[in-house]
């Protein structure tokens, strides 16, 4: 029976862009370019994907959540979606469950 080797994990990076003047009103077609960078890069074969984004506007940050297999490919993104980086490191997610209750878990 042949088996399917398994394709390397995906990493999570953050990536942290100090933007001036950012808000919610410019960022969210930002977004769609990122999106659209990363669908297309797909389509070329690259696992890469934008996770999610958090804005910060009294702080002017934008902090990019991107899973991938390396750094690389977080910087091509970027660079395709032209979005300016301040730099990259590799993050671990957590968030926390609800539990049956309808709390969260200690």
């Amino acid at each position: 029976m042949d088996q399917q080797a398994e394709p390397d994990p995906l990493a999570t990076f953050l990536v942290e862009r100090y933007w001036p003047g950012i808000d919610l009103a410019t960022l969210r077609p930002v977004l769609g370019r990122l999106d659209a960078a990363a669908r297309a890069m797909r389509a070329e074969g690259a696992r890469v994907e934008h996770v999610s984004s958090i804005l910060m506007p009294v702080d002017e940050v934008v902090f990019s959540l991107i899973a991938a297999r390396d750094e690389g490919l977080v910087r091509e993104l970027n660079e395709r979606a032209g979005l300016p980086v301040d730099r990259i490191t590799v993050a671990i997610s957590l968030s926390s469950a609800p539990n049956p209750t309808g709390g969260l878990t200690p």
